[in-house]
């Protein structure tokens, strides 16, 4: 195993001289063995061990497992902990995709703390067929058959060719003490069925299937580079502005369309919106676009905005910072970011509905404003328990990077309503009560 670890990491350039590596152990075979194999070739490690506290004293245990096995040969452990049941809970992920993101937030950050200059994680060849597995059932494209990178910035995997059969022989030939995660065997979890249920089948065809696939997806990631490279190739008239991209749609036309695909992902990774929830749909739709003629427009993840324009195709990112707060005047339209907002003593008709909210407000005493959401604020919709404004914009699939550009009417500094959300029930009128019609209407550019 050491070996393979060696050569894959001089392969990759993983393990440059003098560097200090920040292992993430976990007290499982695969990491404890990560952190050994490291150590005793002269490799600078420190470990960091995150405790998802999803396991009461069983997860108390193997932080302090972990801290005692490195302070025993004098390398610096730093721990984390989050509560990422309510993590997820709040956010509205699973609870594999909350722990996910807070373990690697803390690795990050505890890398930049330290001066690490790699994070070392101990995914190994079944992780990866698993991913490849994984990624096959939800839908995926060339990039995801790439499965796991063995290099992303400073993180790195050196264990994506070991087997997990050579780590159990590893940790017996040099009394490598671990633990075992007593939910590792809990098929409820996705991953966690691929690797106890379906993996194990694969390999009754072939044992080597794992080994096979994680071999595989790492060609793919070879093959991939070199396409996008081609693709790269075909921008040369991109023209790139602080928040815009723009490209003439006939050299999206005019391309191999093995490439198309590529060139508008590369196109939309040169703004700041990230990868994440742009599917092969979106980029089918993108394409599409630039098939078309005249003056058109499509709305994407992330408020990223394409329109084809005098036969360009221009993208966009929709928000930004949100606009400051700004008083709502009776029977006036106020100009609030990318929207036109109208306030009106109500009437006989009282119904909140869509972007229309009806509010117990007394014009004449109340503070009526409108303003940007606060991570912290509630809201209680009607014959519903109150919620989060975070939570309730997951529920109503409201992206992250549109959020800070939603209207929230406040009446005396309370949330009174929220864009795409509703009104508060405390703010619902009486028949007889004073109240205030706000119509929001969204500007289209």
């Amino acid at each position: 195993m050491k070996q393979k670890i060696k050569a894959f990491a001089k392969q990759y350039g993983m393990l440059p001289d003098g560097a200090l590596v920040l292992v993430a152990v976990s007290g499982g075979m695969d990491s404890m063995c990560l952190l050994h194999c490291l150590h005793t070739q002269g490799v600078r490690v420190a470990a960091a061990h995150f405790n998802h506290q999803l396991r009461a004293a069983e997860a108390d245990g193997d932080e302090a497992f972990v801290r005692r096995w490195c302070e025993s040969r004098g390398i610096a452990f730093y721990a984390g902990r989050c509560d990422v049941a309510a993590l997820a809970a709040e956010n509205g992920w699973t609870v594999e995709e909350a722990g996910r993101r807070a373990r690697y937030e803390f690795l990050e950050r505890t890398a930049e703390q330290i001066g690490a200059d790699r994070i070392a994680t101990a995914h190994h060849a079944q992780d990866n067929a698993e991913t490849i597995l994984f990624h096959l059932v939800r839908g995926t494209g060339p990039d995801g058959l790439g499965a796991i990178a063995p290099v992303r910035g400073k993180l790195i995997r050196p264990m994506l060719t070991v087997t997990r059969e050579q780590i159990g022989r590893y940790a017996g030939e040099n009394d490598v003490p671990y633990r075992t995660d007593s939910t590792n065997a809990d098929t409820a979890y996705t991953r966690n069925y691929l690797r106890c249920e379906v993996l194990p089948l694969l390999e009754q065809v072939n044992a080597a299937a794992s080994l096979h696939m994680s071999n595989t997806a790492l060609r793919q990631r070879e093959e991939s580079a070199y396409l996008d490279e081609l693709a790269a190739g075909l921008l040369r008239e991109k023209k790139q502005t602080p928040d815009a991209v723009a490209l003439p749609c006939q050299a999206v036309r005019d391309a191999p369309a093995v490439l198309r695909a590529r060139m508008l992902r590369l196109l939309l990774d040169s703004l700041p919106a990230g990868k994440k929830d742009f599917t092969a749909a979106h980029i089918d739709s993108l394409a599409a676009l630039c098939m078309g003629s005249g003056d058109a427009q499509l709305d994407l993840p992330h408020g990223v905005r394409a329109r084809r324009r005098s036969g360009q195709l221009v993208l966009t990112i929709r928000g930004g910072k949100a606009p400051g707060p700004v008083p709502l005047p009776i029977d006036e339209r106020t100009a609030w970011g990318e929207y036109t907002i109208t306030a009106r003593n109500a009437g006989k008709n009282r119904v909140s509905a869509g972007s229309t909210f009806c509010l117990r407000c007394d014009a004449g005493k109340d503070v009526l404003s409108v303003g940007a959401w606060n991570a912290r604020a509630w809201l209680t919709l009607p014959g519903k328990t109150p919620r989060s404004l975070k939570r309730l914009f997951a529920d109503a699939g409201v992206a992250a990077s549109e959020r800070d550009g939603s209207p929230v009417v406040f009446i005396n500094g309370a949330v009174a309503a929220v864009y795409g959300i509703g009104a508060d029930e405390a703010f619902l009128p009486d028949a007889d009560e004073d109240a205030v019609v706000i119509e929001i209407q969204r500007n289209h550019k």
